[in-house]
């Protein structure tokens, strides 16, 4: 049994040409992929021509692996699963003993393929999947929830990174979730599938239309923006765990603001300095700050608040924080909340509680438009926006890898005061 530590999650699903390449040529015929499975297109309906970067590949040595550090997941040997391409890259060989785990299939995706495009969902089994992370599913939420609405008889099965199943455990709307990757019976037993490959990160269309749009055109649903809010409760023993950490901290409900400092790519996370400013000045108007990340980043921000003015107004979430569902109950209790383009903002919305948004390399209405309890601040640089997706810094990025879009929101301190006080007219 061999066994993977996949620190930053799997891949994306959605590949550029350089990491196509990386894919011998008779591994991707036998997937039955070419080279315009990695063209940008106009549309979304000149998407749909293109074959989608899935895959189904059989495990030749039994394997565990972990996404993030959360959940142990085991592919086993002989059975099928099915992957993106992206996926497949980063788990066909063990890394350090350079052994193939994975093989590709004869059986190509795209021959099996059923995509759910606004047909009769009545007694039907509809799998969703998507690698992405808590926004791309948290975009997802309210189509589903419309459908099972619409057809109470159809059942959602929903595939997703274990690390973000807390969150998609609790939606009523999913009758079961998954691992991704997952076996290939459940691709064939299904009667549609939802993947939304290449909809964001291979379409100009989402340049100019908000994601929650793009989500429901691609479903063929074309909801209304009222439609397009997503609508989750915290969970009741983690909503109190969080009430008893912060009344230990001197804090009452809907009095404090929930900060994320960092987003899953640097392309879109400020540098430090910048959110001193911020938070200064938002404890200056007499509002206390908690900021929230995994557990690991518990010594970063321990750091990070000692540089702070006012550091008894500031407080240190991320050792509670063992899942995503410990800062939904966190959220549910706040005033409102601030981040840059992440997660965060996103549950807030579904919580029905105010979000701002800090935004850089995209601007906000692309995210945040349906949100009637949302704002944003869009930074203009010469350069921007860029609407650069992955992991690569911004190519005018300092040393230590930050984008400088959004050091110029609060060049001066008339830029700043703008900024937090278009915050304070949300939440009035």
């Amino acid at each position: 049994m061999e066994y993977l530590q996949t620190n930053q999650g799997l891949w994306s699903d959605d590949v550029g040409k350089r990491e196509f390449k990386q894919v011998s040529a008779t591994s991707t015929r036998i997937m039955g992929l070419g080279k315009d499975s990695v063209k940008h297109v106009e549309e979304i309906e000149k998407l749909r021509e293109s074959p989608p970067n899935i895959i189904i590949a059989t495990c030749t040595k039994s394997v565990k692996f972990v996404q993030n550090w959360f959940k142990e997941q085991e592919l086993k040997k002989k059975t099928k699963y099915v992957m993106g391409l992206g996926v497949f890259q980063q788990l066909q060989y063990d890394s350090r003993t350079k052994k193939r785990l994975l093989r590709p299939t004869n059986i190509k995706f795209k021959n099996l393929y059923r995509p759910y495009i606004g047909q009769d969902a009545t007694d039907k089994t509809i799998l969703v999947f998507r690698t992405g992370g808590i926004g791309d599913l948290l975009f997802i939420q309210p189509n589903l929830r419309y459908l099972k609405e619409k057809y109470p008889t159809c059942t959602i099965q929903f595939a997703c990174g274990p690390q973000y199943q807390p969150m998609v455990d609790n939606w009523d709307c999913v009758d079961e979730v998954c691992d991704l990757p997952f076996t290939f019976g459940k691709l064939k037993n299904a009667d549609y599938h939802v993947l939304f490959e290449g909809v964001i990160e291979r379409c100009k269309q989402a340049e100019t239309e908000n994601a929650y749009n793009l989500f429901s055109n691609w479903l063929g649903l074309n909801l209304s923006d009222d439609l397009l809010i997503p609508i989750q409760t915290a969970k009741e023993d983690l909503v109190e765990e969080c009430e008893s950490i912060i009344e230990e901290w001197g804090l009452e409900k809907k009095s404090y603001i929930v900060m994320q400092l960092r987003a899953s790519s640097p392309i879109r996370t400020p540098r430090h300095e910048f959110w001193v400013k911020i938070i200064d000045e938002l404890n200056a108007r007499g509002y206390p700050v908690l900021l929230t990340d995994n557990p690991r980043q518990t010594e970063n921000i321990d750091s990070f608040i000692k540089m702070l003015a006012n550091q008894d107004m500031t407080f240190n979430f991320c050792q509670y924080s063992k899942s995503i569902d410990y800062t939904i109950a966190l959220t549910s209790l706040a005033k409102a909340t601030m981040a840059t383009d992440s997660a965060l903002g996103h549950i807030a919305a579904s919580l029905d509680v105010p979000c701002f948004g800090i935004y850089g390399p995209f601007p906000g209405d692309i995210r945040l438009k349906t949100y009637p309890k949302g704002s944003w601040v869009d930074a203009v640089r010469h350069c921007g926006p860029c609407f650069i997706h992955g992991h690569t810094p911004c190519k005018h990025a300092s040393s230590e890898g930050y984008s400088p879009c959004y050091d110029e929101l609060i060049g001066t301190d008339e830029k700043l005061k703008v900024v937090v006080d278009k915050f304070e007219e949300l939440i009035k």
